[in-house]
């Protein structure tokens, strides 16, 4: 049986101050250019949005890989 190593949360927030969605990137290994990937489509969506993302819960490897890409992500906690 595989287990699920949780990656983040990502809070994509609008220009008003309003949590617009809250969502776990999750996956049964540890995070890969797909999970960075996928963070990046959300911080384009804010973006678009006229709003921000904010990474809480972040696993040791998925902050390494975020450095590495050069993602300039807001990481809380």
């Amino acid at each position: 049986m595989v287990s699920i190593q949780r990656w983040c949360r990502i809070t994509v927030v609008g220009p008003d101050g309003a949590v617009l969605t809250d969502d776990v990137l999750e996956g049964p290994a540890p995070p890969d250019l797909g999970a960075m990937d996928e963070v990046a489509r959300w911080a384009l969506l804010a973006a678009r949005l006229n709003g921000t993302i904010g990474l809480t819960e972040v696993s040791p490897a998925m902050q390494e890989l975020l450095e590495l890409g050069g993602l300039g992500i807001e990481v809380q906690g």
